[in-house]
């Protein structure tokens, strides 16, 4: 046999093994249960407890990818910008509301629960 062949066959019993392993490894357990990804909803935080966002904005928030706290506490002016000029204009209303002071601590409540 060739050496390239040699180290196909190789290369596929070594997988073998790990997923042998990894089959005892799981036994007795419902393995689909261990590895389920959260649910879209556990993922995104609810942006309308942030005063002055409701259902529309946090909408448009989402379509820009705007999921979490975090994304809002840790805005740049830059992206300030984009919102505002996506929401037509609500730059002032994000400062004088204080969305990021307020997604901080919904942010930092969410971390300490």
């Amino acid at each position: 046999m060739s050496e390239l062949n040699v180290l196909h066959i190789a290369a596929i019993a070594v997988i073998a093994v790990i997923g042998i392993f990894v089959r005892l490894i799981f036994r007795g357990r419902d393995s689909r249960e261990e590895f389920l990804v959260k649910p879209v909803d556990e993922m995104h935080d609810k942006l309308q407890a942030i005063k002055g966002v409701g259902p529309e904005i946090e909408k448009t928030l989402n379509e820009m990818g705007i999921f979490r706290y975090q994304q809002i506490a840790e805005m740049s002016e830059y992206d300030i910008n984009r919102i505002a000029k996506q929401l037509k204009g609500l730059r002032s209303r994000i400062y004088r509301e204080d969305w990021l002071g307020q997604a901080r601590e919904l942010h930092d409540q969410n971390i300490n629960n």
